[in-house]
């Protein structure tokens, strides 16, 4: 539930908390979303702003204070950039807030430095067969190459 500074609660977002585009999301990601969005909320009450009238020189300000002000002790990076902007861009589009002050969907709204931390497993065979061809050195025919570690 969102409260806004005065102690009522803000219809709108209790409706989108309750909407079935938010309920999908998974439990975690909804507590990341949601906490975006306070971030975002703050920022625009600070200025008077509703979150419904946000403009797209406002999402702009609201992202060079979280990732580039000095004055801002909590600056963010790309990847974290990045989810939040996939929170307001989620926020924007069930208000059919139009035109969208931001978009995950465009190139320019996207941090370019985000660093992703995606890791890829690899099953027991292809571990083996990483292992032997990389660490090992066997070629194709099964057989050790020539300077191969052993």
């Amino acid at each position: 539930m969102f409260v806004r500074p005065d102690g009522s609660i803000d219809r709108g977002l209790l409706d989108f908390v309750r909407s079935p585009e938010f309920r999908v999301l998974e439990r975690e990601t909804k507590r990341n979303y949601a906490t975006d969005i306070r971030v975002l909320l703050d920022f625009l009450s600070a200025r008077g702003i509703e979150w419904q009238a946000a403009s797209t020189r406002d999402l702009a300000d609201f992202r060079d204070w979280r990732c580039r002000a000095e004055a801002n002790p909590d600056r963010i990076g790309g990847a974290k950039w990045n989810r939040e902007l996939a929170a307001f861009t989620k926020l924007f589009r069930w208000g059919r807030i139009r035109p969208l002050p931001v978009d995950f969907g465009r190139r320019r709204d996207r941090a370019g430095d985000a660093v992703s931390a995606r890791v890829s497993w690899l099953m027991p065979r292809a571990w083996r067969l990483w292992t032997n061809v990389v660490l090992r050195g066997y070629g194709s025919d099964g057989m050790v190459g020539p300077g191969a570690l052993g």
